[in-house]
């Protein structure tokens, strides 16, 4: 009897030492979230780069797991392209709406910047409006 009252114990304790770690990585995880400012691309042979979006101050050390974005337009502008950047590291979006873990481990508090080109070979719009964007940030601290 006193051989399963010890075992159970045991069981009891390493539960708990096994499941506290993850209460901390659970509770180190976190996501900011960015309205995009709306903006007029025109018709241009270099990008537009848009204002800076702010992370909140008090990320200090946290690490990027994976970023989403979306962003409308006034008018259909299939050659429209866009860019995610963060400092001198530049993601070419595949389209208005997404997702991606390529500045996965990078500084979760270092800015975003959104480019964006609407080529001069694109003859049918000379100027298209974004907006209704933003962007969600998923880090760890």
């Amino acid at each position: 009897m006193n051989l399963r009252r010890t075992l159970a114990s045991w069981r009891i304790v390493l539960g708990t030492v096994v499941a506290w770690p993850i209460a901390l990585a659970w509770a180190a995880q976190g996501t900011w979230v960015a309205p995009l400012p709306g903006q007029t691309v025109v018709m241009s042979e270099r990008p537009l780069a848009g204002v800076e979006i702010q992370p909140p101050p008090s990320l200090g050390e946290a690490r990027i797991d994976r970023v989403r974005w979306t962003f409308r337009t006034d008018a259909p502008a299939p050659a429209l392209k866009a860019w995610l950047c963060q400092q001198t590291f530049c993601l070419p979006l595949a389209g208005r709406q997404g997702e991606t873990q390529h500045f996965s481990g990078r500084s979760a508090a270092s800015p975003f910047r959104l480019r964006f080109q609407l080529p001069v070979n694109d003859h049918d719009v000379d100027r298209v409006r974004v907006s209704a964007g933003q962007l969600i940030i998923d880090y760890r601290g």
